[in-house]
Protein backbone atom coordinates (compact mmCIF):
# COMPACT_ATOMS: atom_id res chain seq x y z
CA UNK A 1 0.00 0.00 0.00
CA UNK A 2 1.15 3.34 -0.79
CA UNK A 3 0.46 6.78 0.94
CA UNK A 4 -1.50 9.33 -1.41
CA UNK A 5 0.26 12.14 -0.02
CA UNK A 6 -0.88 14.17 -2.93
CA UNK A 7 -3.71 15.90 -1.44
CA UNK A 8 -2.26 16.52 2.13
CA UNK A 9 -1.42 20.47 2.18
CA UNK A 10 0.58 19.58 5.25
CA UNK A 11 3.05 17.56 3.75
CA UNK A 12 6.31 18.55 3.46
CA UNK A 13 9.12 18.59 0.08
CA UNK A 14 10.72 15.49 1.44
CA UNK A 15 7.95 13.49 1.92
CA UNK A 16 6.32 14.41 -1.56
CA UNK A 17 9.38 13.72 -3.45
CA UNK A 18 9.52 10.29 -1.83
CA UNK A 19 6.18 9.21 -2.18
CA UNK A 20 6.52 9.84 -5.64
CA UNK A 21 9.92 7.69 -6.06
CA UNK A 22 7.68 4.94 -4.73
CA UNK A 23 5.06 5.34 -6.81
CA UNK A 24 7.42 5.16 -9.29
CA UNK A 25 9.11 2.02 -8.02
CA UNK A 26 5.55 0.15 -7.79
CA UNK A 27 5.29 0.76 -11.87
CA UNK A 28 8.45 -0.33 -12.17
CA UNK A 29 7.54 -3.45 -9.60
CA UNK A 30 4.63 -4.78 -11.48
CA UNK A 31 6.99 -4.65 -14.79
CA UNK A 32 9.89 -6.73 -13.08
CA UNK A 33 7.51 -9.34 -11.42
CA UNK A 34 6.41 -10.49 -14.72
CA UNK A 35 9.84 -10.83 -16.68
CA UNK A 36 11.76 -14.00 -16.62
CA UNK A 37 15.33 -14.89 -15.75
CA UNK A 38 16.97 -14.59 -19.18
CA UNK A 39 15.49 -11.23 -19.27
CA UNK A 40 16.73 -10.21 -15.82
CA UNK A 41 20.29 -11.77 -16.27
CA UNK A 42 20.63 -9.52 -19.38
CA UNK A 43 19.87 -6.51 -17.59
CA UNK A 44 22.12 -7.17 -14.41
CA UNK A 45 24.99 -8.09 -16.94
CA UNK A 46 24.65 -4.61 -18.98
CA UNK A 47 24.30 -2.52 -15.85
CA UNK A 48 27.73 -4.79 -14.63
CA UNK A 49 29.54 -3.96 -17.95
CA UNK A 50 28.33 -0.27 -17.94
CA UNK A 51 29.43 0.35 -14.35
CA UNK A 52 32.75 -1.46 -14.73
CA UNK A 53 33.65 0.87 -17.53
CA UNK A 54 33.24 3.79 -15.57
CA UNK A 55 35.17 2.22 -12.66
CA UNK A 56 37.81 5.13 -13.09
CA UNK A 57 35.84 7.91 -13.81
CA UNK A 58 33.68 7.63 -10.88
CA UNK A 59 36.85 6.38 -8.33
CA UNK A 60 38.11 10.12 -9.65
CA UNK A 61 34.91 11.84 -8.58
CA UNK A 62 34.63 10.23 -5.14
CA UNK A 63 38.25 11.07 -3.79
CA UNK A 64 37.93 14.54 -5.55
CA UNK A 65 33.96 15.31 -3.87
CA UNK A 66 34.82 13.66 -0.52
CA UNK A 67 38.46 14.16 0.03
CA UNK A 68 39.12 10.82 1.21
CA UNK A 69 40.49 7.67 0.27
CA UNK A 70 43.35 6.40 -2.99
CA UNK A 71 41.93 6.76 -6.22
CA UNK A 72 43.65 3.46 -7.13
CA UNK A 73 41.89 1.52 -4.59
CA UNK A 74 38.42 2.95 -4.96
CA UNK A 75 39.06 1.76 -8.73
CA UNK A 76 39.62 -1.65 -7.44
CA UNK A 77 36.45 -1.72 -5.66
CA UNK A 78 34.28 -0.57 -8.37
CA UNK A 79 35.75 -3.56 -10.44
CA UNK A 80 34.73 -5.88 -7.16
CA UNK A 81 31.57 -4.26 -7.10
CA UNK A 82 30.64 -4.74 -10.70
CA UNK A 83 32.77 -7.37 -12.97
CA UNK A 84 33.64 -9.83 -9.48
CA UNK A 85 30.02 -8.98 -7.82
CA UNK A 86 27.96 -10.35 -11.46
CA UNK A 87 30.17 -12.92 -11.87
CA UNK A 88 28.89 -14.15 -8.23
CA UNK A 89 25.76 -13.95 -8.96
CA UNK A 90 25.60 -14.66 -12.53
CA UNK A 91 24.17 -18.38 -12.18
CA UNK A 92 21.91 -18.03 -9.14
CA UNK A 93 18.59 -18.50 -10.50
CA UNK A 94 15.94 -15.76 -8.58
CA UNK A 95 12.94 -16.32 -10.56
CA UNK A 96 10.29 -18.58 -10.72
CA UNK A 97 10.74 -21.87 -10.14
CA UNK A 98 14.41 -22.31 -8.51
CA UNK A 99 14.58 -25.71 -7.33
CA UNK A 100 11.98 -29.02 -7.57
CA UNK A 101 13.21 -31.88 -5.75
CA UNK A 102 11.10 -35.18 -6.76
CA UNK A 103 12.21 -37.30 -4.18
CA UNK A 104 11.00 -35.23 -1.62
CA UNK A 105 8.09 -33.46 -3.34
CA UNK A 106 9.91 -29.84 -1.92
CA UNK A 107 9.46 -26.95 -4.72
CA UNK A 108 11.12 -23.66 -4.01
CA UNK A 109 9.74 -20.43 -6.02
CA UNK A 110 10.94 -17.08 -6.08
CA UNK A 111 9.58 -13.90 -5.50
CA UNK A 112 11.08 -10.36 -5.54
CA UNK A 113 10.26 -8.92 -1.97
CA UNK A 114 9.13 -5.24 -3.38
CA UNK A 115 11.02 -1.77 -3.21
CA UNK A 116 14.16 -1.93 -1.49
CA UNK A 117 15.22 1.53 0.29
CA UNK A 118 18.84 1.62 0.53
CA UNK A 119 20.96 4.21 2.61
CA UNK A 120 24.53 4.16 1.33
CA UNK A 121 28.20 5.38 2.92
CA UNK A 122 30.48 8.56 2.45
CA UNK A 123 33.43 5.53 2.56
CA UNK A 124 32.36 3.53 -0.28
CA UNK A 125 29.94 5.47 -2.72
CA UNK A 126 29.97 4.23 -6.10
CA UNK A 127 30.83 0.69 -4.96
CA UNK A 128 28.35 0.09 -2.16
CA UNK A 129 25.63 1.54 -5.45
CA UNK A 130 26.73 -0.83 -7.73
CA UNK A 131 26.43 -3.91 -5.39
CA UNK A 132 22.97 -2.98 -4.22
CA UNK A 133 21.60 -1.97 -7.16
CA UNK A 134 22.95 -5.41 -9.06
CA UNK A 135 21.42 -7.79 -6.51
CA UNK A 136 17.78 -5.35 -6.31
CA UNK A 137 17.41 -6.12 -10.21
CA UNK A 138 18.77 -9.95 -10.03
CA UNK A 139 15.86 -10.46 -7.96
CA UNK A 140 13.93 -8.38 -9.91
CA UNK A 141 13.14 -5.63 -6.91
CA UNK A 142 13.39 -1.39 -7.83
CA UNK A 143 15.65 0.24 -5.72
CA UNK A 144 15.42 3.55 -4.59
CA UNK A 145 18.51 5.19 -2.75
CA UNK A 146 19.60 7.98 -0.12
CA UNK A 147 22.67 8.51 -0.88
CA UNK A 148 25.17 10.09 1.89
CA UNK A 149 25.41 13.63 1.16
CA UNK A 150 28.91 13.93 1.21
CA UNK A 151 29.19 11.92 -1.68
CA UNK A 152 25.71 12.97 -3.93
CA UNK A 153 27.93 13.95 -6.92
CA UNK A 154 29.82 10.91 -7.03
CA UNK A 155 26.30 8.45 -6.21
CA UNK A 156 24.01 10.11 -8.98
CA UNK A 157 26.34 9.37 -11.42
CA UNK A 158 26.91 5.61 -10.74
CA UNK A 159 23.07 5.66 -10.42
CA UNK A 160 22.56 7.37 -13.77
CA UNK A 161 25.13 5.10 -15.22
CA UNK A 162 23.50 1.41 -14.42
CA UNK A 163 20.12 3.28 -14.73
CA UNK A 164 20.48 3.88 -18.35
CA UNK A 165 22.22 0.37 -18.82
CA UNK A 166 19.24 -1.25 -17.14
CA UNK A 167 16.64 0.72 -19.20
CA UNK A 168 18.31 0.14 -22.41
CA UNK A 169 18.69 -3.67 -21.69
CA UNK A 170 15.18 -3.85 -21.29
CA UNK A 171 14.74 -2.73 -17.25
CA UNK A 172 11.41 -0.53 -16.81
CA UNK A 173 11.87 3.30 -16.06
CA UNK A 174 12.57 3.78 -12.34
CA UNK A 175 13.78 0.45 -11.56
CA UNK A 176 16.96 2.37 -10.53
CA UNK A 177 16.33 6.03 -8.52
CA UNK A 178 16.99 7.81 -5.96
CA UNK A 179 16.60 11.27 -3.54
CA UNK A 180 17.82 13.93 -5.33
CA UNK A 181 17.89 16.38 -2.21
CA UNK A 182 19.48 14.58 0.53
CA UNK A 183 18.73 15.04 3.66
CA UNK A 184 17.85 13.36 6.79
CA UNK A 185 14.33 13.83 6.81
CA UNK A 186 14.09 12.36 2.99
CA UNK A 187 16.05 9.32 4.28
CA UNK A 188 13.76 8.75 7.09
CA UNK A 189 10.67 9.45 5.21
CA UNK A 190 11.63 6.86 2.36
CA UNK A 191 12.88 3.78 4.87
CA UNK A 192 9.84 4.42 6.52
CA UNK A 193 7.09 4.44 3.88
CA UNK A 194 4.35 2.10 3.59
CA UNK A 195 5.47 1.34 0.01
CA UNK A 196 9.01 0.23 1.02
CA UNK A 197 9.38 -3.48 1.80
CA UNK A 198 12.70 -3.85 3.18
CA UNK A 199 15.24 -1.24 4.03
CA UNK A 200 19.32 -2.24 3.07
CA UNK A 201 21.14 -0.01 5.40
CA UNK A 202 25.03 0.25 4.87
CA UNK A 203 26.72 3.30 7.20
CA UNK A 204 27.15 4.51 10.70
CA UNK A 205 25.38 3.08 13.72
CA UNK A 206 22.86 5.88 13.85
CA UNK A 207 21.18 5.11 10.01
CA UNK A 208 21.29 1.33 11.03
CA UNK A 209 19.32 1.84 13.98
CA UNK A 210 16.97 3.81 12.47
CA UNK A 211 16.48 1.20 9.31
CA UNK A 212 16.38 -1.60 12.25
CA UNK A 213 13.21 0.78 14.04
CA UNK A 214 11.11 1.06 10.62
CA UNK A 215 9.02 -1.83 12.13
CA UNK A 216 9.78 -3.35 8.49
CA UNK A 217 12.40 -6.00 7.01
CA UNK A 218 15.83 -4.33 7.79
CA UNK A 219 19.27 -5.66 6.22
CA UNK A 220 21.95 -3.57 8.21
CA UNK A 221 25.28 -3.77 9.40
CA UNK A 222 27.03 -3.02 12.37
CA UNK A 223 30.84 -1.00 12.90
CA UNK A 224 33.81 -3.00 12.35
CA UNK A 225 36.82 -2.16 15.33
CA UNK A 226 38.72 -5.32 13.52
CA UNK A 227 41.54 -7.14 15.66
CA UNK A 228 43.88 -9.31 14.58
CA UNK A 229 46.36 -11.45 16.07
CA UNK A 230 50.07 -12.57 14.87
CA UNK A 231 50.94 -15.78 16.47
CA UNK A 232 54.53 -16.82 16.87
CA UNK A 233 54.31 -19.96 14.14
CA UNK A 234 53.02 -17.79 11.55
CA UNK A 235 54.17 -17.06 8.16
CA UNK A 236 55.71 -13.34 8.82
CA UNK A 237 56.39 -12.14 5.44
CA UNK A 238 53.04 -13.31 4.43
CA UNK A 239 51.42 -12.17 7.28
CA UNK A 240 53.32 -8.72 7.37
CA UNK A 241 52.70 -8.37 3.34
CA UNK A 242 49.04 -9.42 3.86
CA UNK A 243 48.81 -6.33 7.09
CA UNK A 244 49.83 -3.96 4.97
CA UNK A 245 48.40 -4.39 1.99
CA UNK A 246 45.02 -4.19 3.94
CA UNK A 247 45.42 -1.52 6.30
CA UNK A 248 47.04 1.06 3.62
CA UNK A 249 44.16 -0.12 1.14
CA UNK A 250 41.53 2.77 0.28
CA UNK A 251 43.44 4.76 3.43
CA UNK A 252 42.18 2.23 6.23
CA UNK A 253 38.30 3.39 5.00
CA UNK A 254 37.14 -0.53 4.69
CA UNK A 255 35.48 -1.03 7.78
CA UNK A 256 37.09 -4.34 7.76
CA UNK A 257 40.79 -3.37 7.61
CA UNK A 258 42.78 -4.00 10.73
CA UNK A 259 42.33 -1.98 13.71
CA UNK A 260 44.60 -3.35 16.52
CA UNK A 261 46.98 -5.59 16.07
CA UNK A 262 48.17 -8.35 18.78
CA UNK A 263 51.37 -9.89 18.61
CA UNK A 264 53.36 -12.32 20.72
CA UNK A 265 56.25 -11.22 22.40
CA UNK A 266 58.85 -13.81 21.26
CA UNK A 267 58.62 -12.09 17.75
CA UNK A 268 57.52 -8.62 17.91
CA UNK A 269 61.02 -7.31 17.40
CA UNK A 270 60.68 -8.75 14.31
CA UNK A 271 56.68 -8.04 13.01
CA UNK A 272 57.48 -4.22 14.16
CA UNK A 273 60.83 -4.45 12.29
CA UNK A 274 59.34 -5.94 8.98
CA UNK A 275 56.54 -3.26 9.43
CA UNK A 276 59.11 -0.58 9.31
CA UNK A 277 60.93 -1.97 6.37
CA UNK A 278 57.25 -2.28 4.55
CA UNK A 279 56.59 1.75 5.15
CA UNK A 280 54.90 1.60 8.35
CA UNK A 281 55.28 4.99 10.96
CA UNK A 282 55.68 3.85 14.45
CA UNK A 283 54.90 7.00 16.58
CA UNK A 284 57.14 8.23 19.27
CA UNK A 285 56.21 8.07 23.06
CA UNK A 286 56.71 11.89 22.88
CA UNK A 287 54.21 12.36 20.08
CA UNK A 288 51.34 10.31 21.38
CA UNK A 289 49.02 12.82 23.26
CA UNK A 290 48.57 15.03 20.22
CA UNK A 291 48.62 11.86 18.15
CA UNK A 292 45.48 10.79 20.07
CA UNK A 293 43.61 13.84 20.23
CA UNK A 294 44.05 14.47 16.42
CA UNK A 295 42.73 11.00 15.80
CA UNK A 296 40.51 10.34 17.98
CA UNK A 297 37.60 12.27 19.67
CA UNK A 298 37.77 11.82 23.27
CA UNK A 299 34.50 13.07 24.27
CA UNK A 300 32.61 10.85 21.77
CA UNK A 301 35.03 7.69 21.88
CA UNK A 302 35.26 8.14 18.50
CA UNK A 303 37.35 8.53 15.38
CA UNK A 304 37.63 12.37 14.25
CA UNK A 305 35.72 12.82 11.28
CA UNK A 306 38.51 14.95 9.39
CA UNK A 307 41.09 11.80 9.66
CA UNK A 308 38.77 9.35 7.87
CA UNK A 309 39.96 8.05 4.93
CA UNK A 310 43.08 10.42 4.71
CA UNK A 311 46.69 9.76 4.18
CA UNK A 312 49.11 9.00 6.69
CA UNK A 313 51.08 12.01 6.54
CA UNK A 314 48.27 14.48 6.67
CA UNK A 315 47.36 12.84 9.83
CA UNK A 316 50.59 12.91 10.90
CA UNK A 317 51.34 16.65 9.68
CA UNK A 318 48.10 17.55 11.51
CA UNK A 319 49.61 16.18 14.63
CA UNK A 320 52.47 17.77 14.43
CA UNK A 321 54.69 14.60 13.78
CA UNK A 322 57.73 16.31 11.59
CA UNK A 323 59.92 13.59 11.01
CA UNK A 324 56.94 10.78 8.92
CA UNK A 325 57.54 10.56 5.74
CA UNK A 326 54.92 11.29 2.91
CA UNK A 327 55.33 7.95 1.56
CA UNK A 328 54.57 6.48 4.58
CA UNK A 329 52.29 3.68 4.49
CA UNK A 330 50.19 3.57 7.50
CA UNK A 331 50.67 5.19 11.10
CA UNK A 332 51.26 2.30 14.41
CA UNK A 333 50.91 3.57 17.63
CA UNK A 334 52.13 0.98 20.13
CA UNK A 335 50.33 0.36 23.21
CA UNK A 336 50.22 -1.47 26.48
CA UNK A 337 46.67 -3.03 26.43
CA UNK A 338 43.66 -2.56 24.59
CA UNK A 339 40.22 -1.44 26.11
CA UNK A 340 38.15 1.63 27.10
CA UNK A 341 40.78 2.87 29.09
CA UNK A 342 42.95 3.62 26.16
CA UNK A 343 41.46 5.53 23.18
CA UNK A 344 42.77 4.17 20.67
CA UNK A 345 41.00 0.72 20.56
CA UNK A 346 38.11 2.34 19.03
CA UNK A 347 37.55 2.22 14.98
CA UNK A 348 39.62 4.52 13.50
CA UNK A 349 38.48 4.16 9.76
CA UNK A 350 41.98 5.54 8.69
CA UNK A 351 45.57 4.63 8.01
CA UNK A 352 46.21 3.81 12.05
CA UNK A 353 47.03 1.08 13.72
CA UNK A 354 47.47 0.04 17.25
CA UNK A 355 50.06 -2.63 18.61
CA UNK A 356 50.03 -4.47 21.45
CA UNK A 357 52.24 -7.11 23.00
CA UNK A 358 51.08 -10.69 23.91
CA UNK A 359 52.74 -13.00 26.48
CA UNK A 360 51.03 -16.33 25.43
CA UNK A 361 47.76 -17.34 23.60
CA UNK A 362 45.35 -17.04 26.51
CA UNK A 363 46.59 -13.33 26.74
CA UNK A 364 46.54 -12.70 23.08
CA UNK A 365 42.37 -14.52 23.17
CA UNK A 366 42.06 -11.98 26.09
CA UNK A 367 43.31 -8.96 24.29
CA UNK A 368 41.45 -10.02 20.89
CA UNK A 369 38.53 -10.51 23.07
CA UNK A 370 38.75 -6.94 24.95
CA UNK A 371 39.28 -5.03 21.15
CA UNK A 372 36.47 -7.18 19.51
CA UNK A 373 33.99 -5.40 22.28
CA UNK A 374 35.00 -1.89 21.91
CA UNK A 375 32.61 -1.29 18.49
CA UNK A 376 33.14 -4.59 16.80
CA UNK A 377 31.48 -7.34 18.23
CA UNK A 378 29.77 -9.63 15.50
CA UNK A 379 31.84 -8.19 12.74
CA UNK A 380 35.61 -9.67 11.88
CA UNK A 381 38.82 -10.65 13.60
CA UNK A 382 41.97 -11.80 12.23
CA UNK A 383 44.91 -14.38 12.80
CA UNK A 384 47.83 -15.15 11.04
CA UNK A 385 49.43 -18.71 12.44
CA UNK A 386 49.87 -22.68 11.77
CA UNK A 387 48.11 -23.29 14.59
CA UNK A 388 45.53 -25.55 13.90
CA UNK A 389 44.25 -25.86 18.00
CA UNK A 390 44.52 -22.43 17.84
CA UNK A 391 42.31 -21.80 15.16
CA UNK A 392 39.69 -23.84 16.08
CA UNK A 393 39.88 -21.80 19.65
CA UNK A 394 39.47 -18.56 17.78
CA UNK A 395 36.39 -20.34 15.82
CA UNK A 396 34.72 -21.30 19.44
CA UNK A 397 34.94 -18.36 21.41
CA UNK A 398 35.22 -15.24 18.86
CA UNK A 399 31.87 -13.38 18.57
CA UNK A 400 32.46 -12.51 15.11
CA UNK A 401 30.70 -13.91 12.01
CA UNK A 402 34.16 -13.39 9.75
CA UNK A 403 36.63 -15.41 11.35
CA UNK A 404 39.66 -14.69 9.01
CA UNK A 405 42.98 -17.11 8.58
CA UNK A 406 45.94 -16.16 7.14
CA UNK A 407 44.40 -13.43 5.11
CA UNK A 408 44.23 -9.51 4.75
CA UNK A 409 40.70 -8.63 6.65
CA UNK A 410 39.99 -5.79 3.79
CA UNK A 411 40.32 -8.06 1.05
CA UNK A 412 39.52 -11.34 3.01
CA UNK A 413 35.54 -10.31 4.66
CA UNK A 414 34.45 -9.06 1.59
CA UNK A 415 35.55 -12.27 -0.59
CA UNK A 416 37.80 -10.72 -2.78
CA UNK A 417 40.56 -13.08 -3.97
CA UNK A 418 41.83 -14.65 -0.82
CA UNK A 419 39.13 -17.19 0.24
CA UNK A 420 35.60 -17.88 -0.74
CA UNK A 421 33.94 -15.87 1.69
CA UNK A 422 30.78 -14.71 -0.09
CA UNK A 423 31.70 -11.16 -2.31
CA UNK A 424 29.89 -8.63 -1.21
CA UNK A 425 30.11 -4.67 0.33
CA UNK A 426 27.68 -5.51 3.14
CA UNK A 427 28.61 -7.60 5.85
CA UNK A 428 26.40 -8.94 8.20
CA UNK A 429 27.50 -8.81 12.25
CA UNK A 430 24.71 -11.11 13.37
CA UNK A 431 22.99 -10.38 16.56
CA UNK A 432 26.29 -9.42 18.26
CA UNK A 433 26.32 -6.47 15.95
CA UNK A 434 22.23 -5.56 15.96
CA UNK A 435 21.73 -7.08 12.83
CA UNK A 436 19.34 -9.70 11.45
CA UNK A 437 21.72 -11.44 9.52
CA UNK A 438 25.27 -12.85 10.07
CA UNK A 439 26.39 -13.22 7.11
CA UNK A 440 27.44 -10.79 3.82
CA UNK A 441 24.49 -9.90 2.16
CA UNK A 442 23.82 -11.81 -1.27
CA UNK A 443 20.86 -11.56 -3.22
CA UNK A 444 18.85 -14.94 -1.55
CA UNK A 445 18.68 -12.27 1.15
CA UNK A 446 16.44 -9.82 -1.46
CA UNK A 447 13.88 -12.57 -2.34
CA UNK A 448 10.65 -14.02 -0.64
CA UNK A 449 10.81 -17.93 -1.29
CA UNK A 450 7.67 -20.00 -1.69
CA UNK A 451 7.66 -23.63 -0.41
CA UNK A 452 5.60 -25.57 -2.59
CA UNK A 453 5.17 -29.02 -0.57
CA UNK A 454 3.64 -32.10 -2.22
CA UNK A 455 1.94 -34.67 -0.57
CA UNK A 456 3.57 -37.70 -0.01
CA UNK A 457 2.66 -41.48 -1.85
CA UNK A 458 2.37 -42.65 0.97
CA UNK A 459 1.95 -41.06 4.67
CA UNK A 460 4.73 -41.87 7.30
CA UNK A 461 3.90 -43.39 10.22
CA UNK A 462 7.12 -43.32 12.16
CA UNK A 463 7.11 -44.18 16.34
CA UNK A 464 8.93 -42.68 19.02
CA UNK A 465 12.06 -44.18 19.59
CA UNK A 466 13.29 -43.58 23.05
Amino acid sequence: MIKDLDNKKDVDEPQLMVNDLVKKAHIALDRLSVMDQEQIDKIVHAMAEAGYHARQKLAKMAVDETGRGVYEDKVIKNQFATKDIYNSIKNDKTVGIISDDKETGIMKVAEPVGVIASATPVTNPSSTVFHNALLAIKTRNPIVFAFHPFAQKTCVETGRVIAEAAVKAGAPENSVQWITKPSMDATTDLMNHDGVATVVATGGAGMVKSAYSTGKPALGVGPGNVPVYVEKTADLKQSLDDIVLSKAFDNGMICASESNMVVDAEIYADVKSGLKERGAYFVKDADMENFESTVMNREKESVNPKVAGQSAYSIAQWAGIEDCPKDAKFLVAEMNGLGGEYILSHEKLSPVLTMVKAKDQDDAVHLMKRGLNLGGLGHTVGLHTKDDALINRFALEMDACRILINTPTSQGAIGYKYNNVTPSLTLGCGSWGKNSISHNLEDWDLLNIKTVAKRLPKLRHEGLDF
